[in-house]
């Protein structure tokens, strides 16, 4: 797991992270795709806020806390592939 690997070599606080990533997986699909996902994901514009919001807060929820900074988080377009038919 990245997590894991990312705490033993220092970059993350010390955490469960097998906990972590079940949290997150859960709470990536409530907020994009399940049934608590915003209605209007289908705007390219909205969807990329959307992921960035998410994102951030998965990177905030393991320890990392400044995303943005960091050039983690960036103003990017969302692949056509994953607009269509997705």
């Amino acid at each position: 797991m990245r997590i894991d690997a990312a705490v033993r070599a220092g970059h993350l606080p010390a955490q469960d992270t097998a906990l972590a990533a079940t949290a997150l997986l859960g709470a990536l699909h409530e907020a994009l795709v399940g049934p608590l996902a915003p209605a209007n994901l289908d705007d390219p514009i909205k969807l990329r806020d959307a992921v960035q919001t998410v994102t951030l807060l998965a990177l905030r929820a393991v320890g990392v806390m400044d995303a943005r900074a960091r050039g983690l988080v960036v103003q990017a377009t969302t692949p056509a592939k994953a607009l269509v038919g997705a």
